[in-house]
């Protein structure tokens, strides 16, 4: 398994000197090419392109500062290589048609570009913060509130994350948990198209939040969604810390242990972020799941981009799972509510008064994904909204206080959201050349060869270094793909109406009881018909036109990528069965079992667990009957004991052994020692990361994708011939909610 070592800023900022140093002289190199003959430009693209293949996998540069800074500006060069050789060497104007075909191509290349470059600086020296244990005399810990916001999420779902909160190991006379109901506010029980399920909701939580032992609090109004939820309770409680977690995430016992006593380290601290885990996969990941272990597509940020923002003081409050120190926060007036990601809008203001942020890269809540594609595309419409509503309406790179790095951070992360621009330029640039004639990229074949292959794969390379533990090559492309066309109507809304866009709260707990296509698959038929017309087109031309083979050859390969990750991506589309309302997840440690109608005891192997019961393989020497009563044993990590009495509705032969699924009792006597155990260890969610962290069988996962995708292109054909107008509808209402900032309105099935 692949080494990363912390890297300390301090330990390398003498290297960096020496590294820019030698990055410009390479910078320098492309200006002596220009004297070279073709040959020697593609020698000095391909062997920079050798010295990162053979480097790439070598512990020096994952370990070692200055090896990685240098490997970083090597990659850094070959990039720039080509942007510089894109913008002296193939820019031309041939026609009006033709240099907006051009323009947007090169653009769209520069942002690319841009965006790569960020990442690697942003990255060059990720930093590992360690845990500060608290003293074992508690009474100079501080007081802390832990607030769990709720609108209309299941109530069940509420219940889970109260019960641990009360299980977390903190001094009870300086702990105060607070239920915070936004979905029965008074203006919603007074509004008779709200009124019935808001008091419903009112009793039943108010219920819950009094037999658990946690305060229950809720306001006049909805003012400001989530932010201004939490600054009403804010005006209500008065801890030195508070603890913020969605009503999904679960916390772990060792949550404040862990993050408290950094607070002590370091006065001017208003943060400590740590991160989302999650026990359930995406729809997209649903789909890969099926060929093995595959990490969330949120651990690139969580596991490898926080470690980089934290490197410049820029970890920023993610919404949940975070710490935060009261004064502070009341000092920029609470959660800021200008715009719909008021977390990191609240960061952005309390690094910008001088303040201090820390990320502890700790598993220590269990939250939910959205189960359904369009509770999917909801919550990230509203994350690339919020970051595009930062960028125009507090933009970093002007706002006082912030160092250049957090700019730099800041900046990064807003503009990122507008991938799908650029996206479906790409999609569509060799189509308009093969198609339509336009020139819109204008070199042959040796110079392509000589700029253009060193630097795609050079960044393939450097991609995989700086996140392959956390996301297998190739699939960034689908995991933006899936979202492109629809977060380009949100991003352009956000641009044109910077202050329209409303907070939109992601179901949870959804099941889905059958198999079907999500109409959002639609447009991406469109892109397969096009790549595939100027595909013939390539033929018809590379025949009758010999003198442009060359860009034929480029734009004709160009399209059969484009025609591949299509019809890839297509597979995220096809929704999945969701029939379970507990999720398991894959587990290990021993299981004690004692089988009461044998008089039979043995030792098994836990394989997996969820609120419902646990799964382990055991051996016996009979085969258990349906229902068949047994009593469990279990401990956690730090050797807490946990008894259950289970039942065994199901039981099958998996090699020698049986694999026993169990099912535990929910009710009130045995619920907290459930919740305890299964979401109470944060140890259990570490070893999930490392088993999900080696890149597995990537080939295996994309062929898995492009069988699920050309079923979604029949599916889709087939669902147009029955009712192309409803499909077509579909879409465009999906499209016109992005836009206005609303959730999907089409579920899947509906047409």
């Amino acid at each position: 398994m692949r080494q990363y070592m912390p890297i300390k800023l301090r330990a390398v900022n003498k290297w960096i000197v020496i590294a820019a140093a030698f990055g410009f002289s390479l910078y320098a190199l492309f200006f002596v090419e220009s004297y070279l003959s073709a040959f020697h430009r593609m020698a000095i693209g391909w062997g920079l392109l050798a010295i990162i293949v053979l480097l790439f996998q070598r512990p020096l540069v994952h370990e070692n500062p200055v090896w990685r800074i240098l490997f970083l500006f090597l990659g850094a060069f070959i990039s720039l290589r080509y942007i510089i050789w894109r913008t002296f060497d193939t820019l031309m104007y041939t026609g009006f048609a033709d240099f907006i075909g051009m323009t947007l191509l090169y653009l769209a290349e520069w942002y690319a570009v841009m965006i790569h470059m960020m990442g690697l600086l942003i990255n060059a020296s990720p930093l590992v913060h360690r845990i500060i244990p608290l003293a074992e005399d508690a009474s100079g810990y501080p007081t802390v509130d832990i607030l769990i916001p709720t609108y209309t999420e299941p109530e069940d779902i509420v219940k889970t994350t109260a019960v641990a909160c009360k299980q977390i190991d903190y001094p009870a006379d300086k702990l105060n948990i607070y239920i915070i109901n936004d979905g029965s506010t008074v203006n919603r029980r007074n509004n008779p198209a709200t009124s019935e399920a808001a008091w419903a909701r009112h009793y039943t939580l108010r219920k819950i939040a009094g037999r658990i032992g946690v305060h229950y609090l809720t306001r006049e109004q909805n003012n400001h969604a989530k932010a201004g939820n939490i600054n009403a309770a804010l005006a209500h409680t008065n801890g030195e810390l508070v603890l913020i977690l969605d009503c999904d995430h679960v916390p772990t016992r060792d949550i404040l242990k862990a993050t408290v006593g950094r607070f002590l380290a370091d006065p001017k601290l208003f943060l400590v972020q740590t991160p989302h885990f999650f026990i359930n996969p995406t729809p997209v990941e649903k789909n890969l799941s099926s060929a093995g272990s595959v990490p969330s597509e949120n651990d690139m940020f969580f596991r490898t981009m926080h470690l980089g923002f934290d490197s410049w003081n820029s970890s920023y409050f993610c919404g949940s799972a975070s710490l935060l120190r009261r004064t502070y926060l009341e000092e920029v007036g609470g959660v800021s509510g200008d715009t719909i990601t008021e977390d990191a809008e609240t960061s952005l203001q309390l690094h910008a008064k001088g303040y201090n942020s820390v990320y502890i890269n700790r598993p220590m809540v269990c939250g939910l994904q959205p189960e359904t594609f369009n509770d999917y595309i909801t919550q990230r419409t509203r994350w690339a909204q919020g970051m595009v509503q930062i960028f125009i309406l507090k933009n970093p790179l002007t706002i006082k206080g912030l160092t250049w790095p957090q700019r730099l951070c800041y900046f990064n992360s807003c503009v990122f959201w507008f991938f799908g621009i650029p996206r479906i330029i790409y999609f569509l640039a060799p189509s308009a050349f093969l198609m339509f004639g336009l020139k819109v990229y204008h070199a042959t074949m040796t110079p392509i060869l000589a700029y253009a292959v060193p630097h795609l794969f050079s960044t393939f390379f450097i991609m995989d270094f700086l996140y392959g533990r956390s996301r297998k090559p190739l699939f960034s492309e689908i995991y933006e793909t899936v979202q492109a066309l629809v977060l380009i109507p949100a991003v352009l809304g956000v641009i044109l109406h910077p202050r329209k866009p409303t907070f939109k709260v992601t179901p949870k707990g959804q099941t889905n009881l059958e198999e079907s296509l999500n109409p959002m698959a639609v447009p991406f038929l469109a892109i397969i018909i096009i790549n595939s017309i100027a595909l013939s087109m390539a033929v018809y031309k590379w025949i009758y036109f010999p003198v442009y083979r060359d860009v034929i050859t480029v734009t004709g390969v160009w399209c059969v990528y484009n025609t591949f990750l299509v019809i890839v991506s297509m597979g995220a589309f096809w929704e999945r069965k969701q029939v379970r309302y507990y999720h398991r997840i894959s587990a290990s440690g021993k299981v004690d079992a004692f089988f009461p109608r044998m008089n039979y005891r043995c030792t098994g192997e836990l394989k997996d667990v969820s609120l419902a019961g646990l799964g382990f393989d055991a051996d016996l020497p009979w085969e258990p009957k349906p229902n068949e009563e047994v009593h469990l044993t279990v401990r956690n990590s730090d050797g807490t004991v946990f008894e259950f009495d289970a039942t065994i509705p199901r039981a099958f032969k998996r090699g020698a052994k049986y694999f026993l699924g169990t099912l535990l009792p929910l009710n009130y006597e045995t619920y907290a020692k459930t919740v305890g155990f299964i979401y109470g260890d944060s140890e259990r969610w570490i070893d999930y990361w490392k088993k999900t962290e080696a890149p597995g069988n990537a080939g295996k996962l994309i062929l898995l994708f492009l069988g699920l995708g050309v079923k979604a292109v029949f599916e889709v054909l087939w669902s147009m011939m029955k009712g192309l107008p409803l499909q077509i509808w579909a879409a465009a209402v999906s499209f016109w909610g992005a836009y206005k900032g609303e959730a999907p309105a089409v579920e899947p099935g509906d047409a």
